[in-house]
């Protein structure tokens, strides 16, 4: 997909942006503004961090759930027992994977290029990537436009594109969102009643058989006391405004 070259300070996340805003008259939703031109705000800038963080354990969910041991895991972090084989891989979900891992791979890519590194990242070594963006987001999101080649809808030819950091950077957000819908169906979440206290979306829940609350839209966390004491002092803050 092509990048807009329009100069301006709207955040690039569009509708998704994590600062928007509603306008009263129009009822629609405005990005927030950013110092940078087609740049992304704070609140972007944080999902993308959390998106990085991320992917690498909804990237070992989606094997769990549908299957596959020829994986790589990061350079850092806990160590994971690769899952073994249980049925036959989802034909939607191997394709996420592949993004996952296609979209890893191209940021690594960038990021080593910037960074002056003596080997090229790996396109199998998922977690490694990851590990590499994660660490390196400041200097993904500074990668300027370039040339690039994509798959076509259904993966049998190539065409040219170009793309940015900040298209990248946006991509590792939308592949964290899908990945989450998608692991939600199979490994079910409940959802919180209250709005996020970091970046008020409504994206506050718990996996089955997690101790964490989290937020799909941010990352943020909290047990389960600290959850219900983050309630109680809501309660108590909108009582005062009854």
């Amino acid at each position: 997909m092509t990048t807009d070259q329009t100069p301006t300070h709207a955040c690039r996340a569009g509708g998704f942006c994590r600062g928007r805003t509603r306008d009263p008259e129009t009822g629609q939703w405005i990005p927030a503004l950013t110092i940078r031109p087609r740049f992304l705000c704070e609140g972007c800038i944080r999902a993308v961090t959390a998106a990085a963080t991320a992917l690498w354990q909804d990237y070992l969910a989606l094997y769990r759930a549908f299957g596959d041991t020829s994986i790589t895991g990061p350079a850092t972090g806990p160590r994971v027992t690769s899952p073994t084989p249980a049925v036959p891989v989802n034909v939607h979900t191997d394709a996420l994977m592949g993004e996952i891992a296609d979209t890893a791979h191209r940021c690594a890519t960038v990021i080593a290029e910037r960074l002056a590194l003596d080997t090229d990242p790996d396109e199998r070594a998922v977690g490694h990537n990851l590990d590499l963006v994660e660490k390196n987001i400041e200097v993904l999101l500074m990668v300027p436009e370039h040339d690039a080649m994509v798959w076509l809808p259904g993966g049998e030819q190539w065409e040219s594109t170009t793309q940015d950091g900040v298209s990248l950077a946006l991509r590792l957000v939308d592949l964290h969102r899908r990945a989450s819908s998608t692991l939600g169906v199979t490994r079910g979440r409940d959802r919180m009643p209250l709005p996020c206290p970091r970046c008020e979306e409504s994206q506050l829940g718990r996996w089955h058989g997690s101790e964490l609350i989290d937020c799909l839209a941010c990352g943020c966390s909290w047990t389960e006391f600290d959850y219900r004491r983050m309630t109680t002092i809501l309660a108590t803050d909108y009582q005062e405004f009854a």
